[in-house]
């Protein structure tokens, strides 16, 4: 009894002995702790300031943006593009250059390179232009302004039904166009209706006026019989993602000959059906053509008959094929059709198709139509492109065959005769990487033509040759 009662009063005893350590240890982690607690703490509240900071400066800019964009107006994003290119260009057949109407200067079929040799201002585009909306909000309406200055324009430039400038020879054009001026309106309707009113290039086939794009110095056989400009309204949606469509009501502008200037309707259709292959085509239909007057069969010089029951059509289909960013391969296909001149426009303004002898000649194809006419053709393109530390580098090799079966789409046919042209060219371009030179291209392309006639001129000006061959060094710079 007095053992155990020994025994707990030693374990009280030593219970009073360590109740202080035990305190104080216990306060000690206690304020250990509360330390480390407060540490972390502190230092994720400062993150969490940093970020805050971060975050309202932001607003902050965004909101002066916004308020500096509202500020300035509608004529805030404006953009002023250009393009101003030259060029020297030597046939080697150094032919004699007829200044006529007939021969169409020394090169034949060239459009955009008449001149037989010498330097050339080819084109000076300048493009005033505003989008419809910004990039957060795409809605609203812009314009587009396009003005082109040089030689390639005299090709491509707008009659406006004035005969006396269809007959004058290129080099006797004045050099100067508005090609594009129209209003860009984008509504909210669907996905996005683009509405295009006044006057714009044309989206046949598969090269086009725009230079900087065209992987060629000079264009195609089929590209010199596409109209080249349309006035009018043009609608463009997207019922699906990959399908963009595009329909014109409009009036044609400089079209194949004979002169150009009806209703008609234009219809583009552009599938992209995989990330690397791209279908096109599209058409234009109506009434484009007149009757030239030239002072014969009791027609006044330079006067114009419309006929109204007359329809043609233009159309096109290709296929391009982009399986790396560096090569391209396209095919694309052409065809025209004149639906021919109503006898009555001849008999009721007493005009003889046999006596007839201006531009274009009369081809009696029936009792009742005249000057109907078919026109085809293939071209292929094969384009190569690479980057290197000094620059890209880029080669383009086309073929193109035509088939003018009356005579009456290429500038160097006979009405009456068919024609089998083909076109071939090999075009090195070179793009700088150094400062001052990346908005400059230069190409050097060498081209061959020939046709199953004599339509190309020799020394004298005299159409002996079914071949020729030209070298083209063209400098390209846009900004």
């Amino acid at each position: 009894m007095k053992l155990k009662k020994l025994f707990f009063g030693f374990l009280l005893f030593a219970v009073f002995l360590c109740a202080p350590f035990f305190a104080v240890q216990k306060e000690a982690y206690a304020a250990n702790s509360v330390s480390a607690s407060n540490s972390v703490s502190k230092a994720d509240i400062k993150k969490i300031e940093k970020k805050s900071d971060n975050a309202l400066s932001e607003i902050k800019a965004i909101k002066k943006e916004n308020k500096a964009n509202n500020n300035a107006g509608y004529f805030s994003n404006i953009q002023l593009l250009g393009t101003l290119i030259g060029s020297y260009n030597y046939n080697l057949a150094k032919p004699e250059a007829v200044n006529t109407p007939s021969a169409f200067e020394g090169n034949g079929n060239y459009g955009d390179n008449w001149q037989t040799d010498g330097f050339a201002v080819n084109n000076a585009d300048i493009t005033i232009r505003r989008s419809p909306g910004t990039s957060s909000n795409p809605y609203g309406v812009g314009f587009h302004i396009s003005l082109d200055f040089g030689q390639n324009i005299q090709f491509y430039k707008a009659y406006y039904g004035n005969t006396s400038y269809f007959t004058t020879p290129f080099e006797d054009r004045t050099p100067y166009d508005v090609r594009k001026a129209y209003i860009n309106i984008n509504l909210p309707v669907g996905s996005g209706l683009d509405i295009h009113i006044g006057k714009e290039s044309e989206l046949l086939g598969f090269e086009a006026f725009n230079p900087i794009r065209n992987w060629n110095d000079t264009y195609s056989l089929l590209d010199a019989v596409e109209p080249a400009t349309l006035t009018g309204i043009f609608l463009t949606y997207n019922f699906i993602p990959a399908l963009t469509s595009t329909l014109g009501i409009a009036n044609t502008v400089n079209s194949a000959v004979p002169i150009d200037n009806l209703p008609v309707i234009e219809l583009n259709e552009s599938y992209a059906a995989t990330s690397m292959l791209t279908f096109n085509g599209g058409f234009i239909y109506g009434e484009n053509s007149y009757l030239v007057g030239n002072g014969t069969g009791g027609s006044t010089s330079g006067q114009l008959y419309e006929d109204n029951l007359n329809k043609s059509f233009y159309g096109y289909i290709n296929g391009v094929f982009s399986p790396t960013p560096d090569w391209s391969f396209v095919a694309d296909y052409e065809l025209g059709l004149g639906g021919g001149i109503n006898g009555s426009v001849l008999s009721d303004n007493g005009i003889s198709p046999y006596s007839y002898t201006g531009y274009p000649v009369l081809v009696q194809t029936s009792n009742d139509t005249y000057d109907k006419s078919r026109f085809y053709g293939i071209a292929g393109y094969i384009h190569h492109q690479h980057d290197y530390g000094f620059g890209q580098v880029a080669e383009t090799l086309r073929e193109t065959a035509a088939y003018d079966q009356n005579g009456m789409w290429e500038m160097t046919s006979t009405p009456g005769t068919a024609y089998t042209y083909i076109d071939s060219t090999l075009t090195f371009a070179y793009q700088p990487s150094f400062k001052n030179f990346k908005d400059v291209q230069f190409r050097l392309e060498l081209e061959h033509q020939g046709s199953n006639q004599n339509v190309y001129l020799d020394a004298n000006g005299s159409a002996t040759h079914s071949q020729q061959n030209t070298i083209n060094l063209m400098v390209l710079y846009s900004f």
